[in-house]
């Protein structure tokens, strides 16, 4: 009886200690980020001949490589860019975009690398000789 008590105990020590390491083992988690992308909401909008008129933009860069972006503008005559505002939209950690150069022609605003990441909303007020119909894209 004695012998089979000290092998079970033994049995049940040799268990214990082979077991051990396994519940303590490392586990390897691997994490992939897939990058967002490029995107702009824009309201439409017409400028009436010789006024201003401002348009609220919202543009998300969530590509995460830091590359900058362009905003250019679309009318049927020539638009000037009058002044732009740009804020960090609510809940959204940003980096404001810094502009390249001034806006010429039919771009708005170039953002430099490193910047204009996250979610913005800008203003851009704009203004031309006669009437117009504006539009935007960003890429």
């Amino acid at each position: 009886m004695r012998q089979v008590l000290r092998r079970a105990i033994s049995v049940s020590i040799l268990a214990l200690l082979l077991a051990g390491p396994a519940g303590a083992g490392t586990i390897v988690v691997k994490l992939t980020f897939v990058p967002g992308k490029l995107s702009m909401k824009a309201v439409p909008a017409t400028i009436a001949p010789g006024a201003t008129v401002s348009v609220p933009l919202t543009i998300a860069d969530g590509r995460g490589n830091g590359s900058g972006w362009t905003l250019k503008v679309a009318g049927s005559s020539t638009v000037n860019v009058v002044s732009i505002t740009a804020t960090c939209a609510a809940n959204s950690t940003c980096t404001l975009p810094s502009e390249i150069g001034a806006p010429s022609g039919v771009t708005v605003l170039r953002a430099a690398k490193g910047t204009g990441m996250g979610v913005m909303n800008l203003v851009v007020t704009l203004r031309s000789t006669s009437k117009t119909a504006v539009s935007f894209t960003v890429s």
